[in-house]
């Protein structure tokens, strides 16, 4: 794994869900699970109800449970624009 960092978005029509940098996520896809790391092709895919995986720059891992959406990577940055979505409670 690398130690870069992107910037990751959850956003649903009424809030930012999540807003940070982060060193890995696993994204929920209609294709299955899909694995982006810092500096991914250019990317626009559709979003399966289920939980987004990140992993801060500490080595913590956060998850966030999502509706069905569509999910943007470009520019170093992963923009997930979804119905719903919360984090999950340890």
């Amino acid at each position: 794994m690398t130690n870069e960092l992107f910037h990751l978005s959850v956003v649903t029509g009424d809030a930012t869900v999540l807003d940070t940098e982060v060193l890995a996520v696993k994204l929920p896809t209609s294709f299955g699970s899909v694995g982006i790391l810092a500096r991914h092709a250019p990317m626009l895919c559709a979003v399966s109800r289920g939980e987004l995986r990140c992993t801060l720059p500490d080595g913590t891992g956060v998850r966030v449970r999502v509706s069905e959406g569509v999910a943007c990577v470009d520019n170093n940055e992963l923009t997930l624009l979804c119905a719903d979505a919360a984090v999950a409670e340890e």
